[in-house]
């Protein structure tokens, strides 16, 4: 009998190593090696992943929006940026929409059809933004033909539409998922390149500054001189400073911001030479890089628009020269008399705090500030600088109503020792520390911009509205072709 037992459990035993050794076969689950013979031993799990899927910590992801896993296992995106195919940026792509946290094609998006959470039923696809029960041409139906598990089923096996011409996830044929970095362009997947780079032998190259490939792919600088506006020169234009060899814009450049080498920390950009949370008022976020519109060549009027060689961006659009009052600076047109960044001449930037008037760097102080030693101060919150220009507050005090005392009056606020008026303060407007941007007053809490005599803000730049061609008259009100605006008001 006790022979017969043993027999029993041996077999039982084989029957369960066996198994294990089976259920390996399906990609699911193998058994594990440890000292003891592997009688206890634990199950390892294998996750396999349908395309375009990657297993990352056994959970299959698409790192091509994924935040948690962009574009590789465990490269996570900061807070505020999305993963927009395989890359993190600060909003979705254009044709794509932000369902949750996931950039997604709300047209053919059968979980998000047409609108966030909007689920077409089983059997059913999502076309053009409705669920449908075929796919029309020019899209072609993916995933299994039987077995849909509707939307709230196993998105491996339930049948979707996909534009081939297009689609990461299917580029040229069903499951033909593009690398992350790269996009579907004409059915081929393609290297994918920010605005204002180029594809140059499978890297994203800045044609405009790359010494190995200025103005052109593998076209290199010789030995001294440096890449500026694609092409090779001794040194630097106007506007641009030589970082290692390169030209730098460091009013914009989010890796040389203010100074050569000083990078901007994820999710911010470099606007005005200082690294901010968003680009300042009269620029555009282009691609992580603050653009403006109206004078740069390479994203003129939109984003990526680059006018051609010989041409300018004037007021959005390229153009063969810069309209009258404007001055060619770089390939960009600018009004010497109002632009911070060229103000009396191309490259002539004002200091933090001043705004260009009339082709000078001037300090415009608001109506509750004075100009001390050329820094607009508020006397009757500036400890010092309490009533008069460079009367200091002792140690303990604070300065309030123009008086040092030992707390502040009604209306202020203690900003680190120092009674502000959260009303009109530039550097605690609206809060302690929230400080205005270069060119801007605090105006009822608010940063505004503060404009010379003679000017008008239009959109966050000041304008002279009695001789700006772009804004004639009135804000956003151009001159008419061939004339200008002083024949406009004449007329």
């Amino acid at each position: 009998m006790r022979i017969q037992s043993s027999i029993q459990r041996g077999v039982a035993v084989a029957a369960v190593i066996l198994g294990a050794a089976l259920s390996g076969c399906d990609g699911t689950a193998v058994v594990g090696s440890s000292s003891d013979g592997g009688m206890d031993a634990n199950l390892d799990v294998v996750v396999t992943c349908n395309a375009p899927q990657t297993a990352c910590g056994g959970v299959c992801v698409d790192t091509a929006t994924s935040r948690d896993h962009c574009g590789a296992c465990g490269a996570v995106c900061p807070g505020g940026q999305v993963c927009a195919m395989g890359r993190c940026a600060v909003s979705c792509p254009a044709g794509q929409t932000l369902c949750g946290d996931v950039c997604v094609s709300t047209g053919t998006d059968r979980a998000n059809c047409g609108a966030c959470g909007s689920a077409c039923g089983q059997g059913l696809v999502c076309a053009g933004g409705a669920c449908q029960l075929e796919c029309p041409a020019p899209l072609v139906t993916c995933g299994a033909s039987s077995g849909d598990a509707g939307a709230g089923g196993d998105a491996s096996t339930a049948r979707y539409c996909a534009d081939p011409r297009s689609d990461r996830a299917n580029c040229g044929s069903c499951g033909n998922a593009c690398p992350a970095g790269q996009a579907c362009e004409s059915g081929a997947c393609a290297l994918l390149c920010v605005a204002g780079q180029t594809a140059c032998g499978g890297a994203c190259r800045d044609l405009q500054t790359d010494n190995a490939n200025c103005g052109a792919c593998g076209t290199a600088c010789p030995n001294g001189q440096v890449c500026n506006n694609g092409a090779c020169a001794v040194s630097c234009a106007t506007g641009f400073e030589n970082c290692g060899g390169a030209c730098r814009d460091l009013a914009t450049d989010n890796a040389n911001c203010g100074a050569c080498g000083n990078a901007c920390p994820a999710g911010r950009v470099c606007s005005a030479g200082s690294c901010a949370v968003s680009c300042a008022a009269g620029t555009t976020d282009c691609d992580g890089v603050c653009r403006d519109l109206q004078g740069d060549r390479r994203n003129c009027g939109a984003c990526g628009t680059a006018c051609p060689a010989g041409q300018v961006c004037s007021t959005g659009s390229c153009v063969l020269s810069c309209e009258s009052g404007l001055t060619d600076c770089n390939g960009s047109c600018r009004d010497t008399r109002t632009d911070t960044a060229n103000c009396g001449a191309c490259g002539t930037a004002c200091p933090s705090g001043r705004v260009c008037t009339e082709g000078a760097c001037q300090v415009t102080c608001s109506g509750t500030q004075t100009n001390c030693n050329g820094a607009c101060r508020d006397l009757s919150t500036d400890t010092l600088n309490c009533g008069v220009c460079g009367v200091a507050c002792a140690a303990g005090q604070v300065c309030s109503a123009g008086a040092c005392v030992t707390s502040c009056g009604a209306g202020l606020t203690e900003c680190a020792g120092t009674c502000r008026d959260l009303q009109s303060s530039n550097a605690d407007c609206g809060a302690c520390g929230s400080v205005c941007a270069s060119g801007q007053v605090c105006v009822a809490g608010a940063c505004t911009v503060q404009c010379g005599a003679g000017q008008t803000d239009c959109s966050g730049m000041c304008r002279a509205l009695q001789s700006d061609n772009a804004n004639c008259g009135a804000c956003g009100s151009p001159a008419p072709a061939g004339g200008s605006a002083r024949t406009a008001r004449a007329a």
